[in-house]
């Protein structure tokens, strides 16, 4: 929560996106994260959980 929180903030600072963030965890590191792209990217499928998951299946290159 203390790294999906300033994503929120981040998102609500610039305007793009609203007061949502995600981090994925995997066995104890972060992998991914991101804050909600919905408005900005005008992509109803960019919510901030989605994109994370995004985010971590190419750093860890694997789905």
């Amino acid at each position: 929560m203390r790294e999906a929180v300033p994503l929120a903030e981040q998102g609500m600072r610039s305007g793009r996106g609203g007061p949502l963030g995600c981090v994925v965890v995997r066995r104890g590191k972060i992998v991914g994260r991101r804050r909600n792209r919905v408005t900005s990217a005008n992509d109803p499928t960019a919510h901030a959980e989605v994109v994370a998951i995004r985010n971590a299946g190419t750093a860890l290159q694997t789905f």
